[in-house]
């Protein structure tokens, strides 16, 4: 495997991975199975607007690039004002899956929270995408509750 850099950017560096965003937006639009509209109409520009509004300190920025300073993935975690941590956003390309690319991100992100005192520090995961509760399992994160979101089927 060729060498690769874990970074930390800051919030206003997001947009070095719209490309890697959207292809995780994709995913989900594609294992979506009851709200495709949601993930049809999703931008990056939404999705980053919570985290422009957080102060700096209270958002961890990490980027995974090759040698040639290619994003190949990224991990985006959070702090709210009650200390609860949570990991927002996390995608590696496939290409460089099952190499603990994803661990990793997950561990330097974790330590993050937990140095800053962080309790408790959730995840989610969209439904229709459970093809990722294993890998969460095994650092440790585990289904607690399930949430239901009402859709007016008239829309």
């Amino acid at each position: 495997m060729q060498a690769i850099t874990y970074k930390r950017l800051t919030t206003t560096e997001l947009v070095s991975i719209k490309l890697l965003w959207e292809e995780l937006n994709q995913i989900h639009l594609t294992d979506s199975v009851y709200f495709k509209e949601h993930y049809t109409h999703f931008s990056f520009e939404e999705r980053i607007e919570n985290w422009l509004r957080l102060p700096e300190k209270d958002v961890l920025v990490l980027v995974v690039e090759t040698e040639e300073l290619l994003p190949i993935g990224y991990c985006i975690s959070t702090i709210d004002a009650n200390l609860k941590g949570e990991i927002d956003s996390l995608f590696v390309h496939a290409a460089f899956r099952k190499k603990g690319i994803g661990k990793a991100l997950v561990e330097k992100s974790m330590e993050w929270l937990q140095t800053n005192q962080c309790k408790p520090i959730r995840l989610t995961v969209s439904y229709g995408h459970e093809s990722v509760l294993g890998f969460y399992q095994q650092l440790g994160f585990y289904p607690r509750l399930t949430t239901l979101e009402w859709k007016n089927k008239e829309i």
